[in-house]
């Protein structure tokens, strides 16, 4: 075999070697296609949902219409507690602690006996009696001791609180009492309004408006620091859902269109929104029936079912 004869047979190889990759990939290229409509192919489009079922889920479906969104301005503050939540007990006559009644953390209502004193002019004894429900936080007196017109006690009822929100010179012009303010503390969030606007009393640069606060639960400390969302206007919007519509699922995000008894997963962009409603730009259509409560339960059986779970 001579040189030229021997080039050539190896080009021949080569070629043929370039030739069988390209077949490989091509193949391997078909069978992931293949792959990924069958993957397309096996998703469920929808959900079957009788109204029996919806029921017994609280699933409910409201019909997509125009909304208005709040705008707010974000202030921060701290809760404190009503003055009006708070007093300090002393003895109206000066004399000798005859008998303490409560003590720290007890629970008392108004006008029950808190202690009871013998008057140093008279020698006669009178009872103090609280002037508020609430619980005694602090004791300042024993038995026997001299009243000398300290403090004996302190009664408080923190179910009512004050937050105390910063207001800056940029947002003041914005800001006016009644106006409604939601509040957050972590978790929590609560609704009120504002009750008075003052300057601040130790010449810091911003006003302080007063909100009033729902202690009840207890789960508003004095001293925690809040997040106040004041209500300054409102945007009116083509189409609004509540935020409870909105679920992620495969990196989209989509809500479940009702017909019949079959709920479609819908992709949907989102725009503006507040702390209750969400506006929707594409992907809905006004008069369209959308899932606005239990939405998620929706995914979940769609994710089943992808899943192959029929249980």
């Amino acid at each position: 075999m001579n040189t030229s004869q021997f080039t050539l047979l190896t080009s021949a190889r080569d070629l043929l070697g370039v030739l069988a990759m390209l077949l490989t990939l091509l193949f391997a290229t078909v069978a992931l296609a293949d792959d990924d409509d069958e993957e397309a192919e096996e998703r469920p489009e929808y959900v079957v949902l009788s109204q029996e079922r919806m029921l017994e889920n609280d699933i409910v479906t409201a019909s997509a219409a125009s909304g208005s969104l709040s705008l707010t301005t974000r202030t921060f503050g701290r809760i404190v507690h009503d003055p009006a939540s708070l007093s300090h007990i002393r003895a109206r006559f000066d004399g000798v602690v005859k008998r303490i009644m409560v003590n720290i953390g007890d629970k008392v209502e108004k006008g029950d006996t808190l202690a009871i004193i013998e008057s140093n002019e008279s020698l006669n004894q009178y009872s103090i009696t609280s002037p508020m429900s609430g619980k005694i936080i602090a004791r300042h007196a024993n038995d026997g001791e001299l009243t000398n017109g300290q403090v004996l006690l302190s009664v408080a009822n923190y179910s009512r609180a004050i937050a105390q929100l910063a207001i800056f010179p940029k947002q003041r012009t914005r800001i006016a009492a009644d106006m409604e303010v939601t509040l957050r503390l972590e978790e929590l969030q609560q609704q009120s309004s504002i009750s008075h606007i003052t300057s601040s009393p130790d010449d810091k640069p911003y006003s302080i408006a007063f909100v009033n606060v729902d202690n009840g639960s207890g789960y508003w400390p004095l001293g925690a620091m809040v997040e106040g969302y004041i209500q300054i206007g409102f945007q009116e919007v083509n189409l609004a859902l509540p935020k409870s519509s909105i679920q992620e699922l495969d990196g989209q995000t989509i809500v479940f269109v009702k017909e019949g008894e079959r709920f479609y997963p819908r992709q949907v962009k989102l725009g503006n929104t507040d702390n209750r409603l969400v506006e929707i730009v594409k992907g809905v259509q006004i008069g369209q029936q959308v899932v606005v409560e239990n939405s998620y339960l929706l995914k979940a059986d769609l994710l089943k079912m992808e899943a192959g779970d029929d249980d």
